[in-house]
């Protein structure tokens, strides 16, 4: 575990030290989730729905791009 100090700003920010985001791949724009549990205050980088569900249907539509847009040609016939 690392810990380190930083500072509450008037408005409420705090800046996250650069080896931190670094290891942790924060960039601008991450979305970090805020926990608060007993006395502690809890921050995690939020996964994205599409990188969490990356993969999941490999192959299922075919094996390559070309195999996946003629699937999906023909359930737009089908319609």
């Amino acid at each position: 575990m690392i810990t380190e100090s930083v500072t509450v700003s008037n408005r409420g920010y705090i800046i996250l030290p650069a080896h931190i985001r670094k290891e942790m791949k924060i960039k601008p724009g991450t979305r970090i989730l805020l926990s608060k549990e007993d006395n502690k205050v809890i921050l995690q980088p939020v996964s994205s729905f599409t990188e969490k569900i990356s993969g999941l249907t490999a192959g299922c539509f075919g094996k390559d791009k070309n195999a996946v847009d003629d699937y999906i040609d023909n359930e737009r016939k089908d319609r």
